[in-house]
């Protein structure tokens, strides 16, 4: 399969970006959370997405010239209008308000309206514990998910991001869908001509497929049943705190691409009082959670949340192997921008 150098790959999408329209911090940051997903093994929140990123950049349904600006103020708590700007811009304008509210207060939250799809969660939370914090986000999308018992899909798959502030790589982080799998792994699914498994999603009558485009065109699964519908009933009322759109009324990103998403955001950073007991406490938990069962070579089998994630960045070494199809995509929009993409490897002429 194709290689690319992480850093080239990050640096054409952002001239691709900024050829796009958007200016050139906000595509460096767009750019950013695409290789941050895609080193981590979420190929789902990589740059397959990119090409729909341009669709609504071109059409209008994200905002070029976006000036996301807190409207409220209430000392700890901030309300932030995304303007329609990309995600990832309005996201991290966000972040940094609340790790610096969360300075001066001891916790900091920022709720986001008028957003856009803006990827990996965790690609935030990990910007709130890089500053020493606890991160938390909560993010609505459009409805994909049907509540039990129900005929047509009525939430998001609403995720929910955790990171904790260990020094070093290896602190523990959650970035979870409240949807057994999130709407971009059918995506890559039926991209990719393969199968899903039974539990992801039901077609439109409800029923279970295998079928990712049957899928697509019905609805997800809660994980875990009633409690995942749970969460994501309240992520959609924790984002409601800002003005932002329920997920019923929310643009689907795969939908017009002249529309503005109209989603919403939740960020929430803990400052630590005491961060030497902390994190003391946090290792403590971690060597309990990896020794609770054998190991394989030496190493436990055993993982503490996020560490699957860690030890994909890790064999990524700097570069990403892209499969055929999002190869192919890439090569598309390169062509399209006038920015060629050159693999680093000679396997991929």
């Amino acid at each position: 399969m194709p290689t690319v150098d992480a850093v080239d790959l990050r640096g054409w999408a952002a001239a691709v970006l900024e050829a796009a329209g958007l200016p050139a911090a906000h595509a460096a940051t767009v750019a950013d959370t695409l290789s941050y997903a895609e080193q981590r093994g979420l190929a789902s929140h990589g740059y397959t997405r990119l090409s729909v990123y341009l669709d609504r950049i071109e059409a209008g349904g994200i905002n070029r010239a976006a000036r996301p600006e807190v409207v409220a103020d209430r000392g700890a708590m901030a309300v932030i209008d995304g303007d329609d700007a990309c995600g990832a811009t309005s996201a991290v304008f966000a972040v940094t308000e609340a790790v610096e509210r969360a300075r001066r207060h001891g916790i900091g939250c920022t709720a986001v309206r008028r957003g856009n799809h803006y990827g990996a969660a965790g690609y935030y939370t990990d910007l709130i514990r890089e500053a020493g914090m606890i991160g938390i986000s909560v993010c609505n999308t459009d409805a994909v998910m049907s509540a039990p018992g129900g005929t047509r899909p009525v939430l998001g798959s609403n995720p929910l991001a955790i990171s904790l502030p260990l020094q070093g790589e290896a602190g523990p982080r959650m970035d979870m869908a409240t949807t057994q799998v999130s709407l971009g792994r059918l995506v890559v699914a039926a991209q990719m001509g393969e199968p899903i498994p039974k539990g992801w999603a039901v077609d439109v009558h409800g029923n279970p497929t295998e079928d990712p485009h049957q899928g697509l065109e019905g609805g997800l699964v809660p994980t875990g049943g009633p409690k995942g519908y749970a969460l994501a009933f309240m992520i959609d009322a924790l984002v409601a705190l800002g003005g932002a759109t329920i997920s019923r009324n929310v643009a689907p990103l795969y939908g017009d691409p002249s529309a503005a998403q109209g989603l919403g955001f939740v960020f929430i950073a803990i400052d630590v009082p005491d961060p030497q007991q902390y994190r003391a406490a946090i290792s403590s938990l971690v060597s309990a959670v990896r020794t609770s069962g054998p190991t394989v070579d030496g190493q436990p089998v055993v993982m503490y949340p996020g560490e699957p994630e860690l030890h994909a960045w890790r064999r990524s070494d700097g570069s990403h192997e892209l499969s055929p199809s999002l190869w192919t995509a890439l090569q598309a929009i390169g062509r399209r921008h006038g920015i060629a993409l050159v693999p680093s490897s000679a396997s991929a002429l």
